[in-house]
């Protein structure tokens, strides 16, 4: 055996060495901790009812084979459009497959908290919010602070939600995740934005701090680095962040032993404060070779870590189930999915 605080083992691997008189001792005794199921906490859902429905089931035909358990659909609006499913639509379809938890996704001018209210009736888990509409629109980079939207923070501030949150946007390109230069920034400046990405950030940690008992989500950790993330995740302990985007492997390969290192300190350091989100999407067209490989890149990362079993359940579910207010689907209750 190795140094488990290093290579941690499966559980069951360091149970063989003395159960039954040791008999299978030695047996896959290079199992390496493994997830029992997979909760993915930023996905996009389109379609209408009946499409999405369909869609999702196709996609848990295959995803259930990588032991995915759940997903979070983070684009439940107040109606349906073409390119948007309402959250009415997405309850009834949660009401029939427990393998569909969703957000609601209010506009910027959808701040009556009665609109939140119902949202939470149809059966939504928590609120998505995207910053990026401020910058497209070239509104202030503060909005969120802004009285209008004090019922809904309440809202959440009271019973305790989570709000996956899109607050800032990286500028320069990422080839490796197939990202392009200036995403939403571009057109901002076109239309006079002068604000930063810092300006962005500081108005989304006030909005947590004067709300203590919600949780932030920062999506795609903020695009910050990891020093940053530390001084952040101190500071404000109801802010969390998701795996989406930066977390990612391209498959086959390997991280350098001190990317390893860093990542690995970092996630067993905050493992109550990461949850495992893809920024994928299940809908019409969306079921596609390009969102099959970034979740497995997303898996991977998280692999490669090699995590201590217990840091890796919260990651990989139980960070999810606790601060949405969730639970497995009945594929895991079942022994459907393989731990």
């Amino acid at each position: 055996m190795s140094d488990e605080n290093l290579y941690p083992h499966a559980p069951d691997v360091i149970e063989r060495e003395t159960a039954d008189n040791g008999f299978s001792s030695g047996w896959g005794f290079h199992f390496q901790t493994s997830e029992k199921y997979w909760i993915d906490c930023h996905v996009h859902g389109n379609g209408t009812k009946q499409e999405f429905q369909q869609c999702l089931k196709e996609w848990f035909d295959w995803a259930i084979g990588w032991r995915q358990s759940k997903l979070i659909v983070v684009d439940g609006k107040r109606m349906s459009s073409k390119s948007d499913i309402s959250c009415e639509d997405l309850g009834a379809v949660a009401k029939e497959d427990d393998r569909l938890a969703f957000l609601y996704f209010p506009g910027l001018d959808d701040t009556d908290p009665e609109l939140l209210e119902k949202a939470l009736e149809s059966g939504a888990c928590g609120l998505k919010l995207w910053s990026p509409t401020l910058v497209l629109q070239g509104r202030p980079y503060d909005e969120f602070e802004y009285p209008k939207w004090e019922g809904v923070f309440k809202i959440v501030n009271d019973k305790r939600l989570a709000i996956v949150w899109h607050v800032t946007q990286r500028i320069t390109d990422s080839p490796y995740t197939g990202g392009g230069r200036n995403a939403y920034w571009g057109e901002g400046w076109k239309k006079g934005v002068k604000y930063t990405n810092e300006d962005l950030l500081q108005s989304f940690l006030k909005v947590a701090k004067a709300h203590p008992d919600g949780h932030f989500i920062g999506a795609h950790q903020l695009h910050v680095g990891w020093d940053r993330l530390e001084e952040i995740l101190d500071e404000y302990p109801n802010v969390y962040i998701d795996t989406s985007i930066g977390c990612f492997v391209r498959y086959g390969d390997v991280m350098y032993p001190e990317d390893q290192k860093k990542l690995r300190e970092f996630f067993v350091k905050y493992s109550d404060r990461i949850l495992f989100g893809t920024d994928t999407g299940v809908g019409p067209g969306q079921h596609v070779e390009s969102y099959r490989l970034s979740l497995v890149g997303h898996m991977l990362f998280i692999r490669q870590l090699r995590l201590p079993y217990d840091d890796l359940q919260k990651i990989a579910h139980g960070n999810a189930e606790r601060l949405f207010g969730i639970e497995a689907s009945s594929d895991v209750r079942m022994g459907n999915i393989r731990p």
